[in-house]
């Protein structure tokens, strides 16, 4: 990101603490795609992912005071987006595993075993992709997804809050996990975008 996009970002922000709350529109705008987007990527769902972008858009209105400018609005933005996506995720899990839990022993194996099975070889590669990246634990996905947006290693860490090394360690076990997922329908399992890989 330019210095001109933050200073521009710095004057909208000062603008909205001085008073003029619709400036926050400028933001939003701005941001507004990859936001969804990300969410996109972890919450695999295009209505969910536009729905938690509107919350985490208020949530970043309402703390608006908590940003002070240490990194750049986007990555503040990016951390808020990647714990509110978390917390999501969290509840999800709780409210399958409750679901599981209130099913009879037949239900719930059955249940269990159409959430494990495999695709059959034969559907199309980018929905297996997809799927392989759903499955990845939510900090993996965070960080691929800010990779392939173009974040740097810096932008990444300071998003996800861990160290440098740590990304570098998440995208790497990322596409180990991915390429031992898509082994059988990709030779040598080479459908993790390059992007990501670096």
């Amino acid at each position: 990101m330019s210095l001109t996009t933050i200073k521009k970002d710095a004057e909208v922000i000062t603008a909205v603490r001085n008073g003029d709350k619709e400036e926050f529109s400028i933001l939003v705008r701005r941001y507004q795609a990859r936001i969804i987007a990300f969410c996109f990527s972890m919450l695999a769902e295009r209505e969910a992912a536009r729905d938690a972008a509107q919350e985490i858009f208020i949530k970043a209105f309402k703390g608006l005071d908590n940003f002070h400018g240490s990194a750049s609005f986007s990555t503040w933005l990016y951390k808020i987006a990647y714990n509110h996506c978390c917390t999501l995720l969290q509840h999800k899990r709780i409210a399958i595993t409750e679901s599981l839990d209130g099913m009879s022993m037949p239900e719930r194996e059955a249940a269990e075993k159409r959430l494990c099975t495999e695709k059959p070889a034969g559907e199309d590669i980018s929905q297996l992709t997809t799927e392989a990246l759903n499955s990845l634990p939510a900090g993996y996905r965070a960080a691929i997804s800010l990779r392939l947006q173009g974040a740097d290693y810096q932008t990444i860490a300071a998003s996800l809050e861990i160290s440098v090394d740590s990304v570098k360690a998440r995208l790497r076990r990322a596409r180990i996990i991915l390429r031992a997922r898509l082994r059988h329908f990709l030779p040598g399992g080479r459908s993790i975008p390059m992007e990501a890989q670096q």
